[in-house]
């Protein structure tokens, strides 16, 4: 891979962006943030920096711009989305490929690999399927009684329950974020691979671009330096190193909704590799990077999303050519075609408490800021 220069941003250049990060911790919107920047007018430099604590509870640990993050849903954009497109510009899959020409379990012939991706397949946004196999895998073993159950089992349970799903809608007809239509996705890409999920991502999208610092984590594995995020009120602990996301970790760790951790720095490697051409066909990246035509106010492309025309987490600088997508824990990643900028936004929003929702107002005002003082910079 070509070489590249970390730059940390300083209050000097980047003023309006210190203010808002000291306004965003005085105002507690998440405990820690780490903020990236990259411009394709300057392809080998990575602008980063740093604020607050990657942990709070029960005690603190600073925040770097090497702490590693739950990246939760942006799962779906640098690995199971571009697994398909891969897959894809190889000729194993069309974007028009039915589901059950893959999976023939699955009850409707009419879904497409464009409709998951584009979550206009008709399922629901989504369902506490973790219930389910705690319920079947562990009666009365709680927590540690799934833990316990191989990794396979969970999911195996899990692909049945989701091939057993029935779209509400017809395909096309309306959009719906739905994490079902990823799990399905992830399933299909297995299916066809030959290999579980975490290998296939690797194979094909990871190791390709020298993303080392991608991984998924399996089951209760904990570790200190990564973000921690909630007090999970079922796990009965704080997660520090273990999937967030509740059916993910259910299964194992390993889905097509969520499961990735990984670095500021990993995600402007990945974007900066497909906004240079490096990974996928021309014609397969703009394809992806096209809002779907049904419905109509889609505002979805195969894979990522794009900016509302009103109040979007982007902010006003970002243009209507943008596509991106944020996580629940806390995360996000822009990309504005126009402008040729990408800005990734971490925090662990969720710690120690799910129940703080100040990242939506937040997000608008950090990208306001940054996109402002890069617009400054000579």
């Amino acid at each position: 891979m070509d070489s590249y220069l970390n730059v940390p941003l300083s209050p000097v250049q980047f003023p309006l962006t210190f203010k808002a990060m000291q306004l965003a911790l005085e105002g507690e919107v998440a405990p820690g943030f780490v903020v990236g920047a990259w411009q394709k007018k300057r392809p080998e430099q990575f602008l980063l920096g740093s604020w607050g604590d990657r942990r709070i509870v029960p005690s603190r640990q600073p925040m770097s711009v090497e702490t590693i993050f739950d990246l939760a849903s942006l799962t779906k954009v640098v690995a199971t989305a571009p697994l398909a497109a891969a897959l894809v510009d190889r000729g194993w899959l069309s974007w028009n490929t039915s589901v059950t020409s893959i999976l023939p379990e699955f009850s409707a012939p009419e879904v497409e690999v464009r409709h998951l991706l584009s979550h206009t397949a008709g399922f629901v946004a989504w369902k506490p399927f973790w219930q389910t196999l705690r319920e079947q895998l562990a009666p009365g073993g709680g927590v540690s009684g799934l833990e316990k159950a191989p990794l396979r089992t969970r999911q195996q349970l899990m692909r049945k329950l989701i091939l057993a799903e029935v779209p509400d809608e017809k395909p096309g007809t309306r959009a719906v974020y739905s994490d079902v239509s990823f799990l399905l996705l992830g399933f299909l890409l297995e299916e066809l691979t030959g290999h579980p999920l975490h290998q296939a991502v690797k194979t094909w999208v990871w190791d390709p671009l020298g993303l080392t610092e991608f991984q998924f984590r399996f089951g209760h594995n904990p570790s200190e330096t990564i973000a921690a995020t909630e007090n999970c009120p079922w796990r009965e602990r704080i997660l520090q190193g273990e999937v967030h996301d509740d059916n993910c970790w259910a299964m194992g760790g390993v889905g097509g909704h969520a499961g990735v951790f990984g670095t500021a720095e990993s995600l402007l490697k990945y974007i900066r590799s497909l906004a240079m051409g490096r990974f996928l066909s021309s014609k397969t990246l703009a394809v992806m990077w096209t809002p779907a035509l049904s419905p109509l106010d889609c505002g979805r492309t195969l894979g990522w999303d794009t900016p509302s025309a009103e109040g979007s987490s982007a902010g006003k600088f970002f243009s209507r050519r943008s596509v991106g997508h944020l996580g629940f824990s806390g995360t996000s990643l822009w990309y504005d075609l126009d402008a040729e900028v990408g800005i990734v936004l971490l925090s662990n929003r969720i710690h120690p408490s799910r129940e703080n929702g100040k990242m939506k107002e937040f997000r608008p005002v950090l990208h306001n800021a940054l996109r402002a003082d890069l617009l400054q910079m000579t």
